[in-house]
């Protein structure tokens, strides 16, 4: 009787085992053909920061966002590269402004690195508000005009050092814009004084 029993263990044991085989090989081809139409995330292509990217010419660009809008003052934040042996001048400027050839603009040196908030870049009373799309026109001389769409952004969290009183080339600009004004106002106001009282004086007296 016991060798009987021996006997019968052992065919029951390896069946176990080639149907843990079997079943193993099973869902290694589920889990491959789930991998087909579903691809791993890594392999899809996404925006790592809050702004966006894009290159025209030699011109890379950068984690592009607008910080503000509104109706108010929104800044200009991200980095342009150029990528090139050429210096390259880069214009920012909303879609529906860039027929006028205004907007801000600066120079990047051959394979020079910019980032746009440390230079006072701006739009003027952006109409849209924090959350929306904006399509801006990004020029390089030479390379040409790319359009992406910019989001914008509230100045809060890591953008709230991001503001028109930063800083720049247009913040610098207003100071010395007062020194001529008072200038101008003073010394006209002593020199005719002075110099028609004393002479009418003088002449009568003489004669």
């Amino acid at each position: 009787m016991r060798r009987f029993l021996t006997q019968t263990a052992a065919p029951a044991s390896r069946s176990r085992r080639t149907a843990a085989v079997v079943g193993g090989v099973a869902v290694a081809a589920l889990a491959s053909g789930c991998m087909v139409f579903n691809p791993v995330q890594t392999d899809v292509p996404y925006e790592p920061a809050d702004g966006i990217s894009a290159e025209v010419g030699n011109l890379a660009i950068r984690d592009l966002l607008l910080v503000g809008g509104g109706g108010q003052t929104a800044v200009v934040s991200g980095a342009v590269i150029n990528l090139g042996d050429e210096p390259i001048r880069v214009q920012v400027v909303p879609q529906d402004q860039a027929a006028s050839g205004g907007g801000s603009e600066v120079a990047v040196g051959p394979r020079g690195h910019v980032n746009l908030a440390d230079k006072g870049l701006r739009f003027e009373g952006l109409a849209a508000k924090p959350g929306t799309i904006v399509p801006v026109a990004v020029t390089a001389q030479p390379g040409g005009t790319t359009i992406v769409d910019v989001p914008v952004l509230a100045a809060t969290g890591p953008y709230a050092t991001l503001t028109p009183a930063a800083g720049g080339p247009e913040a610098t600009t207003t100071t010395p814009a007062k020194a001529p004004t008072q200038t101008s106002t003073e010394t006209p106001t002593e020199t005719p004084t002075q110099s028609p009282t004393e002479t009418p004086t003088s002449s009568p007296t003489t004669s």
